[in-house]
């Protein structure tokens, strides 16, 4: 008997063709193929470990200066407002930005650090 792959139980919110208007400063912009508000940082990993390898991500907080075209944004959108507040002192110094695929590939081995998802501007 063949079994699927466990999925994770995600607590945060998925949404499909999100407006990013309702996200943005400016008010405007397209929609985002997949919006995900995750519930706190265990949720955000196990989200981010569940997505394809080539899946295109886009990291958002408060949504200030960010201008998105008509056309929306391709991929899935990571909302972190009111999910990641604090940013952890690693080795000394704030980590506050790490490649998307060091944190993808640190998800899916289990190897998941708090610096992954530091709280971006945008």
């Amino acid at each position: 008997m063949m079994t699927a792959p466990l999925q994770p139980v995600l607590r945060g919110e998925l949404r499909l063709q999100e407006p990013m208007s309702a996200h943005t400063s400016w008010r405007v912009g397209g929609p985002a193929d997949r919006f995900y508000q995750p519930a706190d940082l265990d949720d955000l990993a196990g989200f981010l470990a569940s997505l394809p390898v080539e899946e295109p991500l886009l990291w958002l907080g408060l949504g200030s200066n960010l201008l998105v075209r008509d056309g929306g944004i391709r991929g899935t959108v990571v909302f972190t407002l009111g999910a990641l507040d604090e940013l952890h002192r690693v080795g000394g110094r704030t980590n506050t930005r790490w490649p998307t695929a060091v944190c993808r590939h640190r998800a899916r081995n289990g190897s998941w650090a708090r610096n992954c998802a530091s709280r971006p501007a945008t």
